[in-house]
């Protein structure tokens, strides 16, 4: 029930977005749930994803891998985000380090087939016009 809501968020502001008639050549969404709502926007105006629109989500959900096309997305690594998390925890306990404000984790870029080159302005201009 979440996920369908969330989905159906992306697919929202997919479609306001749409409604702009402004040309852009990609959505970078905030979630990998709002990505899939946002490809079925853009599928329902004719745009084709990633010929027309690049679509990229975060989190590297599992089923992102399956949609159509399979969704560009951001990994986090959340193993190491958790090891990282504990040694700081245990560390403050045991006393052996002073408070940590922030540390640095790299997220992975998994290219998949949402993605593409972005084509001229012109050609944006023109295949936004699909759009309702």
């Amino acid at each position: 029930m979440r996920r369908a809501l969330r989905s159906a968020l992306g697919q929202g502001f997919a479609k306001e977005l749409l409604a702009r008639k402004l040309p852009f050549s990609a959505l970078f969404a905030y979630n990998d749930i709002s990505a899939i709502g946002s490809l079925y926007a853009f599928q329902e105006a004719g745009l084709r994803v990633p010929d027309d629109v690049s679509v990229v989500g975060f989190d590297d959900i599992q089923s992102a891998a399956y949609m159509n096309p399979p969704l560009t997305t951001v990994r986090q690594p959340l193993q190491k985000m958790g090891e990282i998390a504990a040694r700081i925890l245990l560390d403050r306990i045991e006393g052996r380090t002073e408070c940590i404000s922030e540390f640095t984790i790299e997220p992975e870029l998994v290219v998949r087939k949402s993605t593409s080159c972005p084509r001229n302005s012109h050609d944006a201009r023109k295949n936004r016009s699909i759009a309702p």
